[in-house]
């Protein structure tokens, strides 16, 4: 089954939801849970003017019907009441969307965190939960992402690259393995051999278990990113690009495919996804949320190994 978690309340993400789901195949409404409360279902709906019926757990619209499963929990914001719920449920055969959020409403057990993938980090005890994004002309792991940019040069470690074998393990199992591996340097023109910066010249070292690891997939890198986007893209083969920091190939990922990508987290007990887009708060109640991020993922769910050929009955047994 397919949890769909509720973002932020006053945000796009019910309406670009909504949106989705209309050109959804009836085949596909059934796998799909809302974990959302319903009265924000039935807002949406209404400004959306979309005719539904809600009988008991179900939520029935001209294509189909969706099961709904309103939170359980009351306790935190919106966004933690609506995953925790879905948490108490999901198992390894399951997928996770979670809809937009921001970093206001990841306050839990006395500790701030920020955003989703710090969260899960704690909330599972797992450091190497990766944020990755999948895009039509390449993949994107951000091997730092949510701190500040002077934390960057101390936290690139041997043990930060745990996470890229997470990245590979996880899309040879949901997805199909990379060909291509293109690590970006840290420093202008990757550190000319030190003389910019020393920090690229231990990639090699990081990277080296993983080449005796993964024979199948070529290692290349570190490459300076500025030059790199202007060929990188031409490559047929499968590819993923890593980034040292959030802000350096996120710019150049959402400016070629903003809207057809959508974000991934492996390292999870099951495999997350979500948008990559925010809030957008200014436009919300206006009829303006693109759904195509969303039809995207829900996409990449459908057509992953497990979507097409696991088995969930016999897994549940």
């Amino acid at each position: 089954m397919i949890y769909i978690t509720q973002g932020k309340r006053g945000s796009i993400g019910i309406e670009a939801l909504f949106k989705a789901i209309l050109v959804l195949p009836k085949s596909c409404l059934e796998d799909l849970i809302l974990v959302i409360k319903i009265e924000d279902i039935i807002h949406e709906l209404q400004l959306l003017h979309i005719p539904y019926n809600i009988a008991g757990d179900a939520l029935e619209i001209h294509n189909g019907r969706i099961t709904l499963l309103p939170p359980k929990f009351f306790e935190h914001s919106e966004t933690l009441n609506s995953l925790l719920t879905a948490l108490s449920l999901i198992q390894e055969c399951d997928f996770l969307f979670t809809l937009p959020s921001s970093k206001d409403q990841f306050h839990f057990r006395n500790t701030h965190h920020r955003g989703y993938t710090d969260f899960f980090r704690s909330y599972f005890h797992i450091n190497d939960v990766s944020m990755t994004f999948k895009g039509q002309d390449f993949d994107l792991l951000l091997l730092t992402d949510h701190i500040p940019l002077r934390e960057v040069p101390n936290a690139i470690k041997a043990d930060l690259f745990g996470k890229v074998e997470v990245c590979l393990r996880g899309c040879l199992k949901y997805f199909n393995s990379y060909e291509d591996v293109i690590i970006l340097g840290l420093n202008p023109h990757a550190g000319e051999n030190g003389r910019i910066g020393i920090e690229e010249l231990s990639f090699s070292a990081f990277l080296k278990p993983l080449v005796q690891k993964f024979p199948q997939i070529s290692f290349v890198g570190p490459l300076a990113a500025d030059s790199l986007f202007l060929s990188g893209f031409k490559s047929k083969k499968k590819t993923l690009l890593i980034s040292p920091y959030h802000d350096q190939g996120l710019p150049i990922f959402k400016s070629l495919r903003m809207f057809h990508s959508a974000q991934i987290t492996f390292g999870l007990p099951f495999l997350r996804l979500s948008v990559v887009h925010g809030t957008a708060e200014d436009i919300y109640g206006k009829n303006l949320a693109d759904p195509t991020s969303i039809l995207y993922g829900l996409e990449t769910i459908f057509t992953s190994n497990y979507g097409l050929h696991f088995n969930r009955t016999s897994a549940r047994a």
